[in-house]
């Protein structure tokens, strides 16, 4: 038994210690490279899976872009048919006109309103628009159903008018409300000048 105590000695002493420190060097060395491995596989999949999203994105968008075209050529067909609806002028002449919620009857004297400057229309709904946002602000929408114009055409006075300074638009709403400015207040100052016929 002695023999078998002297070998293990020296085998613990010499070798055994070698071979622990190299076994352990391996098993880290070992461990460093799984891990950098597995890092570079998960990186590669992230790229792939990059590339991926940003085709997705690009089909959408693709998408988006063919729908805004469907909807605009979809708006622009309703906006025939609104024109097509309406009974031509002369239908119009014959029937009694609504009377217009700006307009008074004319059953006494009225005192009529002539504008210094006319607009390109010639019916003062712009200026109309600015007396109504005087009472308070309003959307688009209310705009529209007080003039009794398309919603297209109220659309394009409302951009005019945002446009000149006349109103302002409070974007933080959805719809915008409109708001009278003091250009615009002026303007209605200066062009309403009452003749009594």
């Amino acid at each position: 038994m002695m023999v078998d105590l002297s070998f293990l000695i020296t085998f613990l002493t010499g070798s055994s210690v070698t071979s622990g420190v190299l076994a352990f060097l391996a098993g880290m060395s070992s461990v460093m490279v799984y891990t950098r491995a597995k890092y570079l596989i998960a990186d590669r999949r992230y790229r792939a899976d990059e590339a991926v999203v940003e085709a997705i994105v690009l089909e959408y968008t693709r998408r988006l872009r063919d729908y805004d075209r469907v909807i605009a050529e979809l708006r622009s067909r309703v906006d025939i048919m609104e024109v097509r609806s309406q009974p031509p002028q002369s239908a119009m002449s014959q029937q009694s006109h609504k009377p217009q919620p700006h307009v008074a009857p004319a059953s006494e004297p009225v005192a009529i309103t002539q504008y210094a400057e006319v607009e390109k229309e010639g019916n003062g709904t712009t200026d109309y628009i600015l007396k109504l946002l005087i009472e308070r602000s309003r959307t688009s929408r209310e705009v529209q159903l007080a003039v009794g114009r398309t919603r297209e055409h109220t659309a394009r006075l409302m951009k005019k008018l945002h446009d000149s300074g006349l109103v302002s638009r409070n974007v933080n709403t959805k719809p915008f409300s409109y708001h009278i400015t003091d250009a615009g207040r002026e303007r209605v100052k200066e062009k309403v000048v009452p003749v009594v016929v």
